[in-house]
């Protein structure tokens, strides 16, 4: 097989949504001619573990190198408390002015140091680097200059215009600017997970045409959903609405609340009838407002849980609910959970802006999409699946559709790309 080096800072066991795309890319890379030889850190303390996506990436085969001493002892990596918004900004925003483009450049050179080894060694036929954070973009770049090995990059998010940026002078954006410029200029192929982000690169920068980039949305593994699960626990009768993620950047369950507690008020039947499940770290001061306006016994957490368990969650539920906070820049968010609730087949209710997300469900077939913050409509929408449910026939969505976004087929996508650009004739790859 071809040898490709996924630069990936995020990577499990690191959890949550920033390491699922590039976790199953490795993972079905084999399936389409290429091995995947991963760089990433040892990570000493995160936000989420996810043990079981690191085996499932083990287990395809993938060859994972990374820099830094795993602890002496053999303890795990510390999982660590979220920070308030508020907090986490002021430290983001520090952290920005001095280090550029992100805090990861202090990984950089040792970064550089084992991937030298790796190829070496090897033989790389191809670089696969991953952003954010865009430091991997940089990683990449130096090595393609000294190896003359074809680069690809993908965009997990927007560069210059990613909402999290933060930009102290004119002077630190210019240095955004120039790092992103050499880097598309030195880029073989470029790979955006939506279109709205391809069309900002092709605006600011004229030398990238259509052609330079592909894009290679969000998706789901069909795996992970297909396999058995453990006997349900959900209450019988009980509709359940889950949210699955953490609210992060000023996302906030407050207006969802709102909205089923305005939808009991309407219809008080539902009070025994109906439960809202909420999975991943979930706010402090959002279960003292829960509590508040009455709604525990309608509320459930179950903080942060693995991946697998996450979608057992996800399967056990009769509606899945989503919300995108309404930014400057929300029209570029496709956020991952949207493509995983794809892969259930469970009716959505998506509070969310104009955007790249609601025209991926404008062809779904089973959603109600309302404004982020619109109490009366949230509660509209609940009182409608409710009905629904009630008279068992909650909507199915277009099969068809969802069927684009399998990361098989994705996986495959991007193996094409590297074909293309490694001189290698796909053909020549199934034949074998």
């Amino acid at each position: 097989m071809k040898k490709v080096l996924v630069i990936s800072y995020y990577f499990p066991p690191m959890g949550m949504g920033g390491v699922q795309r590039t976790a199953k890319f490795v993972k079905y890379l084999s399936h389409f001619g290429w091995q995947p030889y991963v760089l990433t850190v040892t990570p000493k303390m995160y936000l989420a573990s996810d043990k079981c996506l690191l085996h499932e990436v083990e287990t395809a085969g993938a060859k994972i190198f990374r820099t830094g001493k795993p602890d002496v002892n053999g303890a795990e990596h510390k999982v660590v408390k979220f920070k308030k918004d508020s907090n986490r900004k002021v430290l983001s925003n520090i952290s920005q002015m001095f280090l550029v483009p992100d805090s990861k450049i202090l990984w950089k050179n040792t970064a550089i140091e084992l991937a030298e080894k790796i190829i070496n060694k090897n033989g790389i036929d191809m670089l696969y680097a991953t952003a954010p954070p865009y430091t991997d973009f940089l990683i990449a770049r130096e090595l393609k200059e000294k190896y003359r090995i074809p680069m690809v990059i993908d965009y997990r998010d927007s560069w210059i215009d990613c909402p999290n940026n933060f930009y102290p002078t004119p002077l630190h954006k210019n240095m955004h600017r120039k790092m992103e410029t050499r880097v598309l200029e030195d880029a073989d192929k470029i790979i955006t997970i939506n279109e709205r982000i391809k069309e900002l690169i092709t605006m600011r920068y004229p030398f990238v045409s259509e052609n330079d980039i592909a894009v290679i949305p969000q998706g789901f593994d069909p795996d992970d959903f297909n396999r058995t699960f453990a006997a349900s626990e959900k209450p019988e009768g009980k509709m359940r609405i889950t949210y699955s993620g953490s609210f992060l950047n000023y996302y906030t369950p407050e207006f969802f609340i709102n909205g089923l507690k305005s939808a009991i008020e309407k219809n008080p039947e539902i009070k025994n009838n109906i439960e809202a499940c909420f999975i991943g770290t979930f706010p402090t001061e959002y279960k003292e407002y829960i509590e508040k306006l009455g709604l525990s016994g309608n509320v459930m957490f179950t903080g942060y849980v693995e991946h697998s368990v996450c979608t057992k969650y996800l399967m056990e539920s009769d509606v899945l609910w989503m919300m995108i906070n309404k930014t400057e820049r929300s029209d570029l968010h496709s956020t991952g959970k949207l493509y995983e609730y794809f892969g259930t087949g469970k009716p959505i209710l998506a509070c969310i802006p104009d955007g790249v997300a609601r025209i991926s469900l404008k062809d779904y077939g089973a959603v109600i999409m309302t404004e982020p913050n619109d109490r009366t409509a949230i509660s509209e929408a609940i009182l409608k699946f409710y009905d629904q449910f009630k008279a068992g026939n909650l909507p199915k969505p277009n099969s068809q559709m969802t069927s684009m976004y399998d990361r098989k087929l994705l996986t495959g996508k991007l193996a094409d790309e590297f074909n293309l650009h490694a001189g290698v004739k796909t053909e020549e790859l199934k034949a074998k």
